[in-house]
């Protein structure tokens, strides 16, 4: 008898991730350039930002000059964001923007298309932590991923209807372990 596991998963379509999906790094505008910075308009992501997992907002903002002259994009929102490269953990690291913003060229953003729910990838890429971490181009401490390792990413999928029960699910799920780790914080101060 099959386990519980594969017999909810054997039945799954296995999908390329990079068949549907926009995947699309960013762009850093040059520090020279004061005019690229101010005023500051639109939200830019850098890569350590990725360990907030859900992006309500950036800890920093280029002009609209700046985007015009540099390799930075829009991302639309809820898409997800993976870390490309960093040593440490940072490299594999798994984010959604809840906004639409920009980020740098350290991340890369996967925007699904309407056969994928963005929350079921977010969740299932969060679990592949170590397996992104092992794909990635160069030795294990300094190597990175990028567009075309993502894009050839098998993601195993069921109808879009479960992919949306699931995704809630666990997104109900992480919302609430993280209540019960600020009471924790909050009560052993």
């Amino acid at each position: 008898m099959p386990s519980k596991s594969s017999f909810f998963t054997d039945a799954w379509e296995q999908r390329k991730l990079g068949d549907h999906s926009n995947i699309l790094a960013g762009g850093t505008p040059s520090t020279q350039k004061p005019e690229y910075w101010e005023p500051k308009e639109i939200p830019w992501m850098s890569s350590g930002e990725v360990n907030k997992k859900r992006l309500t907002g950036t800890n920093d903002m280029i002009s609209k000059v700046g985007l015009d002259n540099s390799s930075a994009r829009w991302v639309k929102e809820n898409s997800i964001l993976i870390a490309l490269a960093g040593q440490g953990k940072t490299r594999g690291i798994v984010a959604v923007n809840e906004v639409q913003l920009t980020t740098n060229q350290s991340i890369a953003a996967i925007e699904p298309d309407e056969t994928l729910y963005y929350e079921f990838v977010f969740q299932n890429l969060g679990n592949r932590y170590d397996e992104l971490r092992m794909s990635s181009s160069g030795d294990g401490t300094r190597g990175g991923l990028n567009k075309k390792i993502l894009s050839d990413l098998k993601i195993k999928t069921p109808s879009y209807e479960e992919q949306t029960k699931i995704g809630i699910f666990f997104k109900q799920l992480d919302n609430l372990i993280t209540l019960h780790q600020r009471k924790y914080v909050y009560n052993n101060e």
